[in-house]
């Protein structure tokens, strides 16, 4: 799992936002999957900037 630290801005990371259970102790955490596949666990404080909006009941139709 790769950190983020204050020096990446160039280099931030694009993916989905996706959940999965923690390796450790099997809880659920949120993340984003990369294109590359890697997941990124997001904690409190991380900034996140919001690309695209599904709508899922458009997709239902």
């Amino acid at each position: 799992m790769r950190k983020i630290t204050g020096q990446d801005h160039e280099n931030l990371p694009r993916g989905v936002v996706t959940a999965r259970k923690c390796d450790c102790c099997g809880h659920h955490e949120i993340g984003i999957t990369t294109q590359d596949g890697e997941y990124i666990q997001l904690k409190p404080g991380m900034l996140i900037q919001v690309l695209e909006e599904i709508n899922y009941k458009r997709q239902i139709k």
